[in-house]
């Protein structure tokens, strides 16, 4: 695939990214949305190196990168990295000062 290059979809791809985004995705739409976005929008598998042109490569690797996001969130140790951090606050609510 090009580095520049639109990734391939069809008709169940788009309908369930749309169901995805609405918050109404079944789970095999939640898999082919997720399966869509690794494997072919991110391109995660495949070499981000594109002979001779490196804004390609460069590009390649900024899709690369979304995908190997992801899977880090599927790896046992990120959820234990995420667990004993405070909760971040939520924007545009107030915060309240804590008891002392």
């Amino acid at each position: 695939m090009e580095a520049h290059a639109p990734a391939p979809y069809d008709k169940d791809v788009l309908m369930a990214i749309r169901a995805v985004i609405a918050g109404k995705a079944n789970e095999g739409q939640q898999q082919t949305a997720m399966d869509w976005i690794i494997n072919q929008a991110s391109n995660y598998y495949d070499l981000s190196y594109r002979k001779n042109d490196s804004h390609a490569t460069a590009f390649a690797e900024g899709r690369r990168f979304v995908g190997a996001q992801i899977v880090k969130m599927l790896r046992a140790e990120t959820l234990k990295a995420v667990e004993g951090k405070p909760p971040k606050p939520v924007r545009g609510k107030r915060q309240e000062a804590p008891n002392d």
